[in-house]
C-alpha cells in the first residue's frame, strides 16, 4: 500500500477548500491573477465569477452588467458585434430588440421585472455602452 506524503495531502486539502470557497462565493476578486478586479455584482448573478457564465465566455466576448437585471455577453470581432448570451437574475425577463450583425449595428436587450414593472434597457455598440 502506498502512502501520500503529508505535504501533498495538505496541498490537496487546501486546493479542495479553495475550490469549494470559490463555488460558494467566498473567494473574492483578490483571487484573480493580474489586472484590476471586476466590479461587484449589483445583485444576484456575479457575471465575472459564476462558473456557468464563465463557461460561456471566450476572449472575444465582452461581458457587461445590465443593472440589477443580469448580464449580457456581446461577441466582438473586427467586422461585427453580435449578441452571444443573456443571463437574467431571478424574476427578470428579457426581449432582444437587436442582436447586432455588423460593426455599425448595436445589441439591444430590454429587461423587465414583472413583480415591480421595473425596466432596464441595455444597449451596446462599438465605443458605447448604455444601461438605462
Amino acid at each position: 500500500m502506498s502512502r501520500t506524503p503529508a505535504r501533498v495531502s495538505a496541498a490537496l486539502a487546501i486546493a479542495a477548500i479553495t475550490s469549494v470557497g470559490s463555488l460558494a462565493g467566498l473567494a473574492g476578486p483578490a483571487a484573480a491573477q493580474g489586472g484590476t478586479p471586476p466590479p461587484p455584482s449589483p445583485v444576484g448573478i456575479d457575471c465575472f465569477n459564476d462558473p456557468a457564465v464563465v463557461a460561456k465566455t471566450t476572449p472575444d466576448i465582452a461581458v457587461n452588467y445590465a443593472g440589477d437585471a443580469g448580464c449580457v455577453g456581446v461577441r466582438v470581432t473586427a467586422t461585427t458585434l453580435r449578441l452571444a448570451w443573456v443571463v437574467r437574475n431571478p424574476g427578470w425577463t428579457s426581449v432582444v430588440k437587436s442582436n447586432g450583425g455588423t460593426t455599425r449595428a448595436r445589441v439591444e436587450v430590454l429587461f423587465t421585472k414583472a413583480s415591480t414593472g421595473q425596466k432596464v434597457d441595455f444597449r451596446y455598440q462599438l465605443g458605447k455602452t448604455v444601461v438605462n
